[in-house]
């Protein structure tokens, strides 16, 4: 029998097992290893583009970007448009005398209207506007290049009308963090939920969610790590019982090693171990980010764990695809 206790300090809770229950060689070796990791990279993202299509979610879409920013502290955000064609043809002007004015420029009107009504009053932040002309996924890649943008962000339509751009397409081919945020969207960020796989890409993903969270003490990072019992190893209905409990205490071992070389002082942790029986890890995650209420889920673009030969971006994508509820952070290493 194996005893799984969680224990909380004013930093983060970890999870304990008590080592005499863990049978020697059992199912696999469990040999110690270390990860070192530094979070003193911290990922800060000063640079912000969001992408608008002058649609009814513009609205929630710029009042969240502000409120990221100042939960970020940007320094400047890029309001961006793109239209495939710019050009108006001539047989219109005399029928509509405001077609004289570029239409860049009265779309640049437009959209600083937007931003002045809903984005809120950012003294330090610094915001520039955007229209171009191209293909929307040609250009928002470009310009998040060209512009050293450190976080995209993008509306997630459900209900909506308008197709914008397919987000795993931008997610893909953007060089930065992307942000989605869906219809329903709140100003709020009490429960982050991150999956973690002990990886790189996990550790990226933590050190964005600790840069969201660590000036407010009311925020919960929810570290869920889901694994599986390989098949075969199901004998009897004990089997299976005793199997799940020495799989699931290397992954709390694994989690103790990975947290323990992180700096998250201050942020309140929270270890969820997640057996998932039917081999869909993206409906776990998801089913699970309701549960607890989740303000915002941050997934790493890519990882693998040492168990289950799990691909993270494999999973992120299918993530992206799945969820159309909760706000969605994908970080990705910037590409300079």
């Amino acid at each position: 029998m194996i005893k799984v206790t969680f224990q909380t300090n004013k930093n983060h809770c970890r999870a304990y097992i008590n080592p005499i229950f863990l049978p020697r060689n059992h199912l696999y070796n469990l040999k110690p290893f270390l990860l070192i990791l530094n979070i003193t990279a911290m990922y800060r993202c000063k640079r912000i583009m969001v992408g608008l299509d002058f649609t009814l979610l513009d609205k929630t879409l710029i009042t969240y970007a502000g409120f990221v920013s100042t939960l970020i502290k940007a320094e400047k955000v890029y309001f961006v448009n793109i239209q495939k064609s710019l050009d108006i043809p001539p047989d219109l002007w005399s029928d509509f005398p405001e077609f004289h004015i570029p239409r860049d420029e009265q779309l640049r009107l437009k959209m600083r209207e937007e931003v002045a009504a809903n984005f809120g009053e950012q003294k330090n932040i610094e915001i520039d506007y955007i229209i171009a002309e191209g293909s929307p996924l040609k250009e928002m890649t470009h310009l998040a290049r060209i512009k050293n943008i450190d976080l995209v962000i993008v509306g997630r339509k459900n209900e909506l009308k308008g197709k914008g751009i397919l987000p795993n397409q931008l997610m893909r081919s953007v060089p930065c963090c992307i942000l989605f945020v869906p219809e329903t969207a709140r100003k709020r960020l009490n429960e982050i939920m991150v999956d973690v796989d002990f990886s790189d890409a996990s550790k990226a993903a933590l050190e964005v969610a600790y840069s969201l969270s660590e000036d407010n003490p009311d925020v919960t990072i929810h570290c869920q790590h889901i694994y599986h019992v390989p098949a075969g190893y199901y004998f009897n209905d004990k089997g299976k019982e005793e199997v799940n409990r020495v799989i699931k205490s290397y992954h709390v071992l694994q989690y103790n090693r990975f947290i323990d070389n992180l700096n998250m002082e201050g942020i309140h942790l929270n270890p969820i171990f997640t057996l998932d029986e039917e081999g869909d890890m993206v409906h776990v995650a998801c089913n699970t980010a309701q549960k607890k209420g989740a303000d915002l889920i941050v997934a790493g673009s890519n990882g693998k764990t040492t168990f289950d030969t799990f691909i993270l971006g494999s999973f992120t994508e299918k993530i992206v695809q799945l969820n159309v509820s909760i706000p969605l952070l994908i970080v990705k290493q910037k590409q300079l």
